[in-house]
C-alpha cells in the first residue's frame, strides 16, 4: 500500500510533467542550427538536453561550437519557438482530470523554461487557470536546483514546507524539492530516465499523472 501525502501546496513542473513538448522543442533548436548551417539533431537527442534552461539546451545541442555561435542560436531559437510553441505539445493524458480534481487546493509552476516561454505555452493550452502562481527562468532568479524559488512561493502562500510538495519528470525537482525540505514526487513517464530518478529517492514516484488523484489527500 502507498503512502499518502497531505499537501496544501502542489508544486509542478512543467516541460516533461504536465505537457509533451518534446517536439515544440526539437523544431526550435533545429531551427537555430539551421540557421547556422549545422546538421539536425534527432528529437531524443534534444529531450535529452532539456531540464536547465535554454542558454544550457543550446550550448548542448552546438557542442564544441556553442562559445562562438550561443548568442545567434539564442536568437534563432527564442523567435521561432514563441510563434510555434504548441504547435504539437499537448497536455499528458489525464493532466487536465488531475488539475481539475485539485481545483480546492493551491498550484504553482516552477519550471526552468524561461518564463515568457512558460507563460505563453500555459496560455495557448489553457491551463493558466489552474495555477495561482507560475514562476519560469528570469534573469535574477536562480533556476532548479536552487531553491530559492520554492522559498519565494512558500511566502507567497504563506504556507511551511511541511504543507507542500513538488512533483517533476527531472533531477532538478527532486533536488530542489529535497533542497527545500518539501515531499517529493517524481514522473517516470517524462523526459527523464526513471532510474536516474530513483536514485535520488523521491518520496514516491508515479507512472501516470492521474495516480497524484489517489495519492494526495
Amino acid at each position: 500500500m502507498k503512502n499518502k501525502y497531505a499537501a496544501d501546496l502542489l508544486i509542478f513542473d512543467l516541460d516533461g510533467t504536465l505537457v509533451d513538448t518534446r517536439r515544440d522543442l526539437a523544431n526550435a533548436v533545429n531551427h537555430a542550427l539551421h540557421q547556422l548551417g549545422k546538421n539536425e539533431v534527432e528529437v531524443d537527442t534534444v529531450t535529452g538536453y532539456v531540464g536547465d534552461g535554454v542558454r544550457k539546451l543550446l550550448e548542448r545541442a552546438l557542442g564544441d561550437a556553442a562559445k562562438t555561435e550561443l548568442e545567434t542560436a539564442l536568437r534563432h531559437f527564442r523567435s521561432f519557438y514563441y510563434e510555434h510553441i504548441a504547435d504539437f505539445s499537448q497536455p499528458y493524458p489525464g493532466v487536465g482530470e488531475v488539475l481539475e480534481h485539485f481545483a480546492h487546493k493551491r498550484k504553482a509552476i516552477l519550471t526552468n523554461k524561461p518564463q515568457e516561454f512558460t507563460e505563453a505555452l500555459l496560455q495557448r493550452l489553457d491551463m493558466h487557470r489552474h495555477f495561482a502562481m507560475a514562476i519560469g527562468g528570469q534573469p535574477h532568479l536562480k533556476l532548479k536546483p536552487d531553491p530559492e524559488a520554492i522559498f519565494t512561493i512558500l511566502h507567497h502562500f504563506d504556507l511551511s514546507a511541511s504543507r507542500a510538495l513538488i512533483i517533476g519528470d527531472g533531477e532538478n525537482d527532486i533536488l530542489v524539492g529535497k533542497a527545500a525540505k518539501i515531499v517529493t514526487g517524481a514522473a517516470a513517464y517524462g523526459f527523464r530516465p526513471v532510474e536516474k530518478l530513483r536514485a535520488l529517492q523521491p518520496d514516491f514516484v508515479i507512472e501516470t499523472p492521474a495516480e497524484l488523484m489517489d495519492l494526495i489527500i
